[in-house]
């Protein structure tokens, strides 16, 4: 039986095989996968700050990356300077996915600004939600961080990247946005002089593969069978609402008040906010149920164990040695093997 790689380690092989001492340790990915998903800016920079052209390139730059990599959207923001996705990969997609967004949106960004280097930090977030509460938790978070953050007082009136206008089933068309990377060139313009001669053929230059419009649905998650979509999506909003209540009343005690979108817009893109914690719990599974969230770390345990055994033997000369089942770079990166589904 042939097998196809379906996991992500995130992790270069160094000499130590012991998990406990890598940066990130190995994620397990497979089909059918609700995660939730967080990525920042490099260095806390304002790199997504809400303009109108940011904020058109960014939900196209989604849209497509959701298209290519079999993903159904559940919930997304973007704040200034980091974004979060609840999502459900429905293929071993979710590390090509990241991938994918996150260079494409580098790429993006920077032609907009006509600056270089990374925007995006390396490594990301990954939760797995164990139960259908939790589920609904990172929803309602997602959709109310502008709040949390006290930038506006309702999740609707962010005007970056969010979902919380949109219902269960709305699908939205984007259009190729014409500045920035894909902007057309004026009539009569010289082509910029190279270094050295293009090889490709005139036929292919300037091709892009991506099309000229995408469509972006919201989907409900695999969730609460029992509810329509149109009672899910009401049922998510009224949290959103409960929450929104309780952080104005948190500002109101504190003698706060909100940013206002007219304000956060002007910030400019390379500005950092300052220091951020940079230890700390960094949790990859969640649930409401307790016993739940145990038999997942069980489960991420022994997976962590298999993996670092192998990789043990892997780095011993052992290159004929399976992999886990959800092990990811090395497959795809190295070549090695991993176990087949039973």
């Amino acid at each position: 039986m042939k097998f196809r790689p379906t996991a992500n380690s995130l992790q270069t092989p160094t000499k130590r095989a012991d998990t406990a001492h890598v940066a990130t340790p190995p994620r397990f990915i497979h089909e059918e996968q609700t995660a939730f998903i967080t990525c920042k800016a490099v260095g806390r920079g304002f790199r997504f700050v809400p303009t109108a052209q940011v904020t058109e390139t960014l939900l196209f730059v989604l849209a497509h990356a959701c298209a290519k990599n079999d993903v159904s959207l559940h919930e997304v923001v973007y704040m200034s300077n980091h974004f979060h996705i609840l999502l459900t990969a429905h293929s071993a997609c979710l590390p090509d996915f990241v991938k994918e967004l996150n260079s494409l949106t580098a790429r993006t960004l920077n032609a907009l600004r006509k600056s270089s280097g990374t925007n995006i930090e390396k490594g990301y977030g990954l939760v797995e939600p164990q139960d259908d509460g939790k589920v609904l938790e990172h929803a309602v978070y997602t959709l109310t961080n502008p709040c949390a953050s006290d930038l506006v007082t309702r999740a609707r009136h962010w005007k970056g990247v969010t979902t919380a206008r949109m219902r269960y089933g709305e699908e939205i068309v984007l259009q190729k946005p014409r500045y920035g990377l894909w902007a057309r060139k004026k009539p009569g313009t010289k082509p910029k002089k190279r270094k050295r001669p293009d090889a490709r053929t005139p036929s292919k230059r300037d091709r892009s593969t991506i099309p000229e419009t995408v469509k972006l649905r919201l989907v409900r998650p695999p969730i609460m069978p029992e509810l329509s979509d149109d009672e899910l999506r009401d049922l998510v909003l009224e949290r959103v609402g409960v929450r929104e209540n309780e952080l104005e009343a948190r500002r109101q005690k504190a003698g706060k008040k909100v940013v206002k979108m007219r304000n956060v817009q002007k910030q400019p893109w390379a500005m950092m906010p300052g220091a951020e914690e940079l230890f700390g719990v960094r949790p990859t599974v969640s649930a409401t149920d307790k016993e739940k969230r145990i038999a997942a770390l069980g489960r991420k345990k022994a997976f962590e164990k298999a993996y670092a055994e192998a990789r043990e033997r892997w780095l011993g000369g052992e290159k004929d040695v399976e992999f886990p089942v959800g092990t990811w770079l090395m497959c795809q990166r190295y070549g090695a093997r991993s176990a087949a589904y039973s």
